[in-house]
């Protein structure tokens, strides 16, 4: 299993363990946005891990307090790369998530998905 506690969410697809492993002012930036608060941060990743599929990680580098992890997913049909960073406080909580993603024909189409997504099920901030 990946030391990524994302990509072991995605994997697992364990919506309620990753919220207890991000700080309260985690940070995901995405390739389209950043969204700020653990509440919107965990909504946005869960969406993600039903948008990707058939993930795979690929390698890992690690330091001190930050990750990189690469892997390969599925969007639809078409294949993606992608590599995600993970930096933590000293008390090990996710503080700051990084997404990229690549080739972009395949981003846009994932993007496209997202849209559709969050539309259905908007992000915590905004309800109300």
């Amino acid at each position: 299993m990946s030391d990524s506690v994302v990509l072991s969410f995605w994997q697992a697809d364990r919506s309620q363990d990753l919220a207890q492993h991000l700080a309260d002012d985690a940070i995901f930036t995405s390739p389209v946005a950043d969204y700020h608060g653990r509440e919107d941060a965990t909504h946005v990743l869960g969406l993600i891990s039903t948008v990707l599929g058939g993930i795979t990680e690929t390698n890992q580098w690690r330091a001190e307090r930050d990750g990189v992890f690469a892997f390969t997913a599925q969007v639809e049909d078409h294949h993606l790369q992608g590599m995600l960073r993970e930096e933590r406080d000293a008390s090990d909580r996710i503080t700051h998530v990084t997404l990229f993603l690549r080739p972009l024909g395949t981003l846009r189409i994932a993007i496209a998905e997202m849209a559709r997504r969050l539309q259905d099920s908007p992000l915590p901030s905004q309800a109300g």
